[in-house]
């Protein structure tokens, strides 16, 4: 991952760091996509932050004081407003848009203090706040369960989870930039906000997910996408004489020499038998058959009416698991086909396998009575293994150390196999640990670097490189901010994790 790119000659600007850095705010007051340039001369402070969340995914937020001595940035109707910031260096006109923004609750601020002065201020979110409002609560049109798909697929998007999640909060095609990873996800239930889900997702498959200036979505930069990875260079060099600030310190949080990964896994097995007729009162045969009597006076639940036939599969040790999945389900001409009985006949007068995707409503009627020995339906299931686990540790670290564990639950883990280390495949989720394990084990450090330096192209996750007089430090940026005040030095400070994340 590397800063965004900008123009040579703002390049050059942005390095001579001899001409001060200036500031343009556009709002759309009425939400109509008109955007209005805020007098640049009006700009008290701005102060803007990117980071990387805890949950995977990395977002941005700033803060505006703006005087406004006439009132004409106030407005009771601001809540949600678009706004764009651009930045430039010296007197050119090339300005560079950095962020896209929404004004968050509290609105356009009004402040007004002694002898007149008034001001106002702007609390900014970018996308991934608006994506975090959008939960499960919502009455859906988009679909919540996702089926045999990929994690995603810029040229399949219908066949992909990540345009799928993007769909509920109204992102298109368009509205995405991602790479393509082809591992499969037999079934996914969506439970949280659409930006939990995407963080989630962004984590199994290591990805970088950002709300970016030019497009609302980016997801990409895994080691699990087909695309090579172009852009994995050293973006920018911190010089000591641009440092006017430097600060390390050990980050032993970050050490584990053993990981647990523990999650619920969705199998998906071959066309079988996924539900059989078994309500008492049950008899048997000579040969110890059970078969169902179906004779008046009584009247057994699944002749009364929408009789719920709960999906499941039983295995070779006899135990059963509950199917929370199921297609190619039988019709009801092959469900009838495979009614075994005496007496009757026996059908479906009602045969309903659209309505729910782990059960079936059924009505059994009969024209006279007789026993029914077999009532099954076949179809395709999906069933989750309960608690799969990998575990890892570098046992000559545990032996040094002592253990140290790392325990990791989630979703969209996967067990696709990807390779096969001495004849044994690796799956998916296995990779997923090795890689963690394996970064895990660094002894890291942090440092922050502070510089006058304009440098608003910056971003979360670029690799970068610290040359001082005795030592090169490298490691990649967890989170930054740019301060703007009026009257005072540009300030951008990085917060930088040795090695990377």
């Amino acid at each position: 991952m590397k800063f965004y790119e900008v123009d040579n000659s703002l390049l050059e600007e942005i390095e001579y760091a001899d001409k001060p850095v200036r500031l343009k705010v556009q709002i759309d007051f009425h939400g109509q996509g008109r955007f209005e340039s805020v007098f640049e001369q009006d700009i008290l402070e701005a102060e803007f932050y990117g980071l990387k969340e805890v949950t995977g995914g990395i977002s941005s937020r700033g803060e505006l004081l703006l005087n406004n001595p006439r009132g004409v940035y106030s407005t009771d109707d601001s809540v949600g407003r678009e706004v764009r910031i651009y930045f430039t260096v010296g007197d050119g006109d090339e300005w560079y848009k950095r962020f896209v923004f929404f004004i968050d609750d509290k609105g356009i601020q009004d402040i007004r203090g002694p002898g007149g002065k008034r001001q106002a201020r702007l609390s900014l979110r970018d996308l991934s706040s608006k994506l975090k409002k959008i939960d499960e609560a919502r009455d859906w049109t988009a679909p919540a369960v996702f089926t045999y798909s990929e994690v995603s697929n810029k040229y399949q998007p219908d066949k992909s989870v990540l345009h799928g999640i993007a769909a509920r909060a109204g992102l298109g095609d368009t509205d995405i930039e991602c790479s393509t990873i082809p591992v499969n996800l037999p079934y996914v239930r969506l439970r949280r906000n659409v930006w939990a889900e995407l963080s989630s997702l962004a984590t199994a498959y290591r990805c970088h997910l950002e709300c970016t200036p030019d497009t609302p979505l980016l997801f990409s930069h895994s080691p699990y996408q087909t695309e090579a990875l172009i852009d994995d260079d050293f973006s920018y060099t911190f010089r000591g004489k641009d440092i006017f600030y430097l600060r390390k310190m050990a980050r032993a949080d970050l050490y584990r020499n053993t990981v647990r990964l523990k999650v619920n896994m969705p199998i998906s097995l071959e066309r079988q038998e996924i539900w059989r007729y078994d309500e008492p009162p049950v008899l048997y045969d000579e040969e110890l058959h059970p078969y169902y009597p179906f004779r008046e006076p009584f009247t057994r639940e699944i002749e009364a009416g929408m009789y719920q036939a709960d999906y499941t599969v039983r295995e070779q040790n006899g135990n059963e698991r509950n199917v929370i999945f199921a297609d190619q389900i039988d019709t009801q001409e092959e469900a009838e086909s495979r009614l075994e009985y005496e007496g009757g006949d026996f059908s479906y007068s009602h045969y309903d396998v659209l309505s729910s995707h782990d059960k079936a409503n059924l009505t059994l009627q009969k024209e006279n009575e007789g026993d029914l020995h077999k009532a099954v339906i076949f179809g395709r299931p999906i069933v989750l293994d309960l608690n799969r686990s990998c575990f890892m540790r570098d046992v000559e670290a545990v032996e040094r150390f002592g253990t140290v564990a790392l325990n990791i639950t989630g979703s969209y883990f996967s067990e696709d196999v990807l390779y096969e280390k001495s004849g044994i495949p690796i799956m998916q989720y296995e990779d997923w640990v090795v890689r963690e394990l394996a970064e895990r084990l660094r002894e890291k450090r942090e440092f922050t670097v502070k510089t006058h330096k304009g440098l608003f192209n910056a971003r979360v996750g670029a690799k970068v490189k610290i040359e001082l007089r005795n030592e090169i430090l490298t490691g990649a940026v967890y989170s930054f901010s740019l301060r703007y005040k009026k009257e005072a030095a540009f300030v951008s400070t990085f917060n930088i994790i040795e090695g990377g994340n």
